[in-house]
């Protein structure tokens, strides 16, 4: 049998004498060793390649070689970059001021008092209003007292709850403030408790001193009740928002109604008298007693 000349690494044919004793495969170039010529070719190993060009694998070295030079200095940039942003930010949040808060030594409690007048009235739309009034035994003058109303189920679990504010945000020892706490789409419950809590105060409360005088109930023929007064600025300021909160009280001791105007001029001048007046419809019975209070600001006024 005639023996066929094929190359031991591509198992190709095409093999030409390159000299006397050196055979070469015009397909993958390998030398024959010892012009050895093979009947059959290698077996395949599926996975492996051929090798490269020397050429080739020596420009793509170079190639690889310069990306990896432009990966190391590209890394090195951006972790210097990135050190450097770490670096200011840190430094400015260290160069940056604290702002500190003059009431910081001021605490948060739970202030001793007495509710009186307490009721919920419930509007036309599904929300109920819970209107009365506390007074301050705390021993404290109280800054923002915040009112919350929970509502409970029969067997004492808690249904949810919902804050609101004093009308005054500011309340001296022994003084009472009025408080409304609005309920969105109450929903049934068995029963409720009324909470408060508010920050101390120390210092001056800066206020205007507001007085409320020849305050008079009237009945409105086949309709409710007219509350009509005098308020009066006694102090030696300027007060703005000047604000009139009134509760009647029915019968059964409990808010029958009440209401809140602002007074329509803006600066309410040292020792101005204006009148104001309310009228209540929730409810036909001539009240037996009302509660009323009052509260501004100074104008502040330009030290330049």
């Amino acid at each position: 049998m005639t023996q066929s000349k094929q190359c031991p690494s591509c198992g190709s044919t095409n093999i030409y004498q390159e000299s006397a004793t050196v055979y070469r495969c015009s397909d993958c170039f390998d030398k024959l060793p010892s012009g050895a010529i093979y009947d059959t070719p290698p077996p395949k190993v599926y996975g492996t390649q051929k090798n490269s060009d020397p050429n080739q694998f020596t420009k793509y070295k170079y190639i690889i070689l310069s990306v990896v030079i432009g990966w190391m200095i590209l890394g090195s940039t951006f972790t210097a970059l990135f050190q450097n942003i770490t670096t200011t930010s840190t430094q400015v949040d260290e160069s940056q001021n604290t702002i500190i808060d003059p009431n910081n030594n001021l605490s948060e409690i739970h202030p001793e008092g007495d509710f009186y007048y307490t009721n919920e009235l419930p509007d036309s739309i599904g929300n109920s209003y819970f209107v009365g009034t506390f007074t301050n035994t705390s021993g404290s003058d109280l800054l923002m007292p915040k009112f919350t109303v929970t509502l409970f189920n029969e067997d004492g679990s808690s249904i949810g709850s919902s804050d609101g504010y004093g009308e005054k945000n500011l309340i001296t020892n022994n003084e009472s403030v009025i408080f409304e706490v609005l309920w969105s789409k109450i929903p049934k419950y068995h029963h409720y408790e009324i909470s408060v809590t508010a920050t101390t105060h120390e210092g001056d409360l800066n206020r205007p001193d507001l007085v409320l005088k020849s305050i008079e109930l009237k009945k409105i023929k086949n309709k409710g009740t007219m509350l009509t007064g005098k308020i009066q600025n006694q102090g030696t300021t300027i007060a703005n928002f000047t604000r009139i909160k009134c509760l009647i009280i029915g019968s059964d001791n409990l808010v029958s109604d009440y209401g809140t105007i602002v007074l329509e001029k803006e600066d309410f001048l040292p020792k101005e008298t204006q009148k104001f007046s309310f009228e209540f419809y929730r409810t036909n019975e001539f009240p037996t007693l009302y509660y009323c209070e009052t509260d501004g600001m100074n104008k502040e006024t330009n030290t330049n």
